[in-house]
C-alpha cells in the first residue's frame, strides 16, 4: 500500500504542479507505479477541465471561443506547462537542421530560439482552432476531456517503453532503466480497457472510441520513427512532445469523425 501511494505522490510530483514536499524513495516498483497512475493524473486534470466548462455553459454566456481557450489554459497549468516546454525544445533541435548530436545538444538547451516559439505557437494556434470548431459545432462531450488526456499519456507510456534513450544520462534514462516493462504493459492495458468501458457506457457506442485508438496508435508509431531517425531515442522533452502533438491529432481526428 505504501508503494502504491508513493507511486501516486510521485505522479503528480514530477507531472504536475501540485507541490508533493516529500522526498519519496526512487525504486524500480515506485517508478513503474509512476507511470502506471500516469494516465488517471490525466483524467484528473481532464476531470478538473471538464467541470470547469459545464459550469461556464450551465450558468454563464461563454462562447466557443472562451471556452476553447480555458480548456487549454487550465491543462497548461495543472502541468505547469511542462508538456509544453518539451515540444518547444523539439521544435528548436529539430528545425535546426544539424546532426544528431548537435540536436541533442539543443534538447538540452534551457534557452527559448525561433523555431521552438514558432512550434509551439502553431501548436497553441491549432489546437485552439480545433477545440473552438469542437465547441461550435457541438461535437464536444465532456468526456472526451477526460478520454484524451489518460489514452495520449497512455500512448507516451508505450512510446517510451519501445525505445532506448537518446543519452545515457538525464531523468528520462534514470526512468527507463527503472521501468519494469512486463507489469507496466499489464497496467496500461488495464487502464484502456477501464476507460474504453466508461466512455462506452456514457455513450452507449464503441466507435468513436476504436477510431481514437486506432489514429493514436498510427501517430505514435509516426512519432517513434521520426524520434529514431532524427534523435536516435527518445528524451524527456520528446515525451512532453509526445503528449502535446497526440492530443492535437485526437482533437482533429474528433472533429473529424464525430
Amino acid at each position: 500500500m505504501k508503494n502504491i501511494w508513493h507511486s501516486v505522490l510521485l505522479a503528480f510530483q514530477f507531472f504536475t504542479v501540485l507541490p508533493v514536499h516529500k522526498e519519496i524513495p526512487l525504486t524500480k516498483t515506485t517508478i513503474t507505479g509512476m507511470f502506471a497512475f500516469l494516465p488517471w493524473v490525466g483524467a484528473i486534470m481532464g476531470g478538473l477541465v471538464a467541470a470547469s466548462i459545464y459550469g461556464l455553459t450551465e450558468w454563464t454566456a461563454s462562447s466557443e471561443i472562451l471556452l476553447a481557450f480555458v480548456v487549454i489554459v487550465l491543462f497548461a497549468l495543472f502541468t505547469g506547462g511542462l508538456h509544453l516546454d518539451g515540444f518547444i525544445d523539439m521544435g528548436d533541435a529539430y528545425f535546426s537542421y544539424r546532426d544528431r548530436e548537435k540536436r541533442l545538444e539543443i534538447l538540452d538547451d534551457p534557452r527559448v530560439g525561433a523555431f521552438g516559439v514558432m512550434s509551439v505557437l502553431f501548436l497553441v494556434l491549432g489546437k485552439f482552432v480545433v477545440l473552438h470548431e469542437l465547441f461550435a459545432q457541438d461535437k464536444l462531450a465532456l468526456w472526451m476531456l477526460l478520454f484524451i488526456p489518460l489514452v495520449t499519456r497512455v500512448g507516451m507510456s508505450f512510446y517510451f517503453m519501445s525505445l532506448k534513450c537518446s543519452k545515457e544520462k538525464g531523468l528520462a534514462y534514470f526512468f527507463r532503466t527503472h521501468i519494469q516493462p512486463g507489469m507496466l504493459v499489464s497496467w496500461m492495458i488495464g487502464t484502456l480497457i477501464i476507460a474504453v468501458s466508461g466512455a462506452v457506457y456514457v455513450t452507449g457506442a464503441l466507435f468513436v472510441q476504436f477510431v481514437l485508438l486506432a489514429v493514436l496508435a498510427v501517430a505514435l508509431f509516426v512519432f517513434r520513427q521520426f524520434t529514431l531517425r532524427n534523435f536516435g531515442g527518445v528524451s524527456g522533452d520528446l515525451l512532453g512532445a509526445s503528449i502535446e502533438g497526440m492530443e492535437v491529432v485526437l482533437w482533429v481526428t474528433l472533429l473529424l469523425c464525430v
